[in-house]
């Protein structure tokens, strides 16, 4: 691992998937959660589970499209969830390791001189996305 790309998807890696140096990665977490569970809030203004969840997939979503040029608004942030049954926890649960697994492979894409490209209408560098993203999964793990 001997680039700053191979790094950041490492790390992308880690905080998802594991051998995270602080615990248990954000989709372990999720693992033993159920629909009821997911939906449910917590205290009054909390997010559930389950939004918190679309939230994580839409932002990683919107890092992999702006890495790929597009510029992006932030417009769909926190939805309704919709049904709360198995069924579609379960493709929530699905669309975020699918939108993972998508940003992983688009990094790996990337030279260590794409970094350093500032995200079309953002003030920062794809490096500060990503690094982003990462604080961002670990950020919501907490």
């Amino acid at each position: 691992m001997n680039s700053e790309v191979a790094r950041i998807a490492d790390q992308l890696e880690r905080t998802y998937n594991g051998d995270a140096w602080h615990g248990p990665p954000l989709r372990k977490l999720l693992d033993d959660v159920d629909a009821t569970t997911a939906a449910a809030h917590s205290a009054p203004g909390a997010h559930s589970i389950w939004e918190l969840t679309e939230h994580i997939t839409f932002w990683i979503t919107v890092v992999r499209r702006r890495l790929a040029g597009e510029i992006v608004t932030e417009d769909g942030d926190w939805g309704p969830i919709g049904a709360a049954t198995p069924a579609r926890w379960a493709e929530t649960l699905v669309a975020l390791d699918a939108s993972h697994t998508r940003l992983v492979a688009a990094v790996r894409t990337l030279s260590d001189a794409d970094l350093e490209h500032v995200v079309p209408a953002m003030n920062y560098t794809n490096y500060v996305m990503l690094h982003g993203a990462v604080q961002h999964n670990l950020y919501h793990a907490g």
